[in-house]
């Protein structure tokens, strides 16, 4: 082998080694805390790049708010601004590192990211723009730091209206959720003073991140984590909804002509609404719970059909149909060609979210379960009917 090709390969392997740590430590986050449980309302509010001239007027909302963030500053910015820094410790907020210089871990070498990382105190690291070299785990681990980044991001660095960029949120936001927001632009003040009344309207609490109980990802909390964008892009795609935001909220909804089998009441083509269901938020409620959140949700859905009286039924695919019964729903068998790609649907989500063998699936067969706009209305509506504990 030639010098030229020794030196080509070793650079091929040399960027294939980066982008693996990338994916790995960025994308999946693997060995990151990233959430905490969502069966709880809870979430943690953290602010990278700081401190700066908003930083007073980010501390004044959280205040009116009763709220508690996690400021993750900048080194050198925070030798310059010792008085902001006071100021977020006195206010009860958690501070921790963002490296000392905002500078992506690719762009620097080696021994300049260990000084990056050792210069900036905190027992929690999030690296610039969450951006991973080779070296940014081992380095944290050696300074003894816990690597954190987040599952929802306010994309307030974009040139988007802070309204659309809080309803964006709002629609993503769970209990448990860690959001990025930025210390220093003038639209993340914005998006702040929306945000919160909306947080406290819902029955969200903002904590610190030492308050949420956070674990590190492990693999399919990694996928969880990739999976995220592919569920944003397919919302979009289909139009789903919500119709409400508490934080027990557990239902999407897709407004469409239903696409069949018959059922006896709809036929095919009858104007109605696909459920999905928040899985991930449903695996971590125990049954309860999830009869609570079903129950709640249930209320903002009739409060929805009184003002489209266009859709007559919510429908669903699942095998789990007798316990829907007791919620009003009706079950109607599914056709044999829809069965498999029920099944392997079925079994992935079972997995990701619970890590269980959806053993079930090879006795007990698919259903569409399904429940009129008359049933929710009569138990859900502003005058639902008596109906047992």
């Amino acid at each position: 082998m030639d010098t030229a090709t020794l030196i080509s390969t070793l650079l091929v392997a040399v960027l294939l080694v980066y982008a693996l740590a990338d994916v790995l430590g960025r994308w999946m986050g693997l060995g990151a805390l990233a959430w905490g449980s969502r069966a709880e309302p809870r979430v943690a509010l953290t602010f990278d790049d700081g401190p700066s001239d908003q930083t007073e007027a980010i501390l004044e909302l959280l205040q009116r708010y009763d709220c508690k963030a996690t400021f993750f500053l900048t080194g050198q910015r925070a030798e310059e601004r010792p008085d902001l820094v006071q100021k977020i410790a006195a206010a009860g907020h958690q501070i921790e590192a963002h490296g000392y210089w905002h500078r992506p871990a690719v762009l620097m070498a080696p021994w300049t990211e260990w000084v990056h990382i050792q210069k900036s105190p905190g027992r929690l690291y999030r690296p610039p723009w969450g951006i991973h070299s080779p070296f940014t785990r081992l380095f944290a681990r050696m300074l003894g730091k816990q690597v954190a980044l987040w599952d929802l991001e306010s994309q307030d660095w974009l040139e988007k209206p802070a309204e659309q960029l809080v309803n964006r949120m709002m629609f993503y936001l769970k209990g448990g959720s860690v959001v990025l927001l930025h210390d220093g632009p003038a639209r993340s003040l914005k998006v702040l003073e929306l945000l919160l009344p909306q947080l406290v309207e819902n029955g969200y609490q903002a904590v610190t991140m030492n308050e949420l109980a956070l674990k590190p990802l492990g693999p399919r909390q990694g996928l969880i984590r990739i999976n995220q964008g592919h569920e944003e892009r397919y919302d979009r795609r289909v139009g789903n909804i919500k119709v409400g935001h508490r934080y027990n909220h557990i239902l999407r909804l897709e407004i469409q002509a239903y696409p069949g089998p018959d059922l006896p009441e709809y036929p095919r083509g009858t104007p109605c609404a696909h459920i999905h269901f928040e899985s991930a938020r449903m695996a971590d409620m125990s049954t309860m719970q999830v009869l609570r959140a079903f129950r709640e949700t249930f209320k903002e859905v009739a409060k929805f059909l009184e003002e489209h009286p266009e859709v007559q039924f919510l429908f669903g695919y699942s095998y789990l149909g007798q316990g829907a019964l007791t919620l009003g729903f009706q079950t109607h068998p599914v056709p044999k060609a829809m069965e498999l790609q029920s099944k392997i649907t079925t079994a992935w989500f079972a997995w990701l979210y619970r890590g269980e063998i959806a053993r079930h699936l090879f006795s007990a067969p698919a259903q569409v379960v399904y429940i009129t706009r008359e049933t929710i209305l009569s138990r859900y509506g502003s005058k639902p009917a008596n109906q047992p504990g």
